[in-house]
């Protein structure tokens, strides 16, 4: 976590979606790089198939490529999954692909030959967007965690719908990730001057959240129980 508070973008996954099989190597390895984790598909056929078992924090998908291009693709994804956001990637520059682009709901439109920074930059201002606070949304592994909308998502199966005590708790969780919170801890972040340090009654909240969303995410890899100090959450 950084130190403004806000959720790292770095150690997300990306899958890259492009023909080009030397520029794909290229991302990937500077990408990785980074920090991030890289997925690889030649086309939006190959895409499709490899979603449904592994849901990335951004798709970078090119335009030209054989068969059905990119502008399908785009709104395949928008119409299927319409949280995830892409950076379209184009050896064209006309203003009406790049038009017609944002109208099928893509974050963000990058021309080739660009320079690597200039996509690290466009992928973390986009992932800022959709991972932090700003947004209100989280991905946890392969899901997206709406809290405004009380749902924790995952690719082609029905929303888990969360209480708003759950949402609260998972929500703290996600703006804590990967630091120790000890049950005072999370009990005066829920209750705030009411809690009581000797009640135990968070660790049967945490348990009840965690039987609520052990269909849909890996509760165990997640969170995580830490000996004698608290909780520490993973995304």
């Amino acid at each position: 976590m950084s130190n403004n508070g806000l959720t790292t973008c770095e150690g997300h996954s990306i899958l890259i979606v492009d023909d080009d099989l030397v520029l794909q190597e290229l991302l990937g390895q500077f990408l990785h790089q980074q920090g991030f984790q890289v997925t690889h598909a030649k086309n939006g056929e190959e895409a499709s198939r490899i979603l449904p078992q592994h849901t990335p924090a951004l798709i970078i998908l090119d335009i030209i490529m054989p068969g059905k291009n990119g502008l399908y693709w785009l709104q395949w994804i928008k119409e299927n999954c319409p949280h995830m956001p892409v950076l379209i990637l184009s050896s064209q520059s006309s203003d009406q692909e790049r038009i017609q682009g944002l109208e099928l709901g893509a974050e963000d439109y990058l021309t080739k030959p660009f320079h690597p920074r200039e996509l690290l930059i466009r992928v973390r201002n986009i992932l800022r967007l959709y991972l932090n606070n700003g947004k209100k949304t989280f991905m946890i592994g392969s899901c997206l965690f709406d809290p405004e909308r009380e749902l924790l998502i995952r690719w082609e199966t029905v929303p888990t719908k969360l209480t708003p005590a759950d949402t609260q708790l998972l929500l703290f969780f996600c703006q804590n990730a990967g630091q120790i919170l000890t049950r005072d801890a999370i009990s005066h972040a829920l209750h705030g001057n009411e809690h009581n340090p000797l009640d135990r009654k968070i660790d049967m909240q945490i348990n009840r959240l965690k039987k609520r969303i052990g269909n849909t995410i890996d509760v165990s890899k997640h969170l995580q129980t830490v000996w004698r100090k608290g909780y520490r959450f993973i995304l």
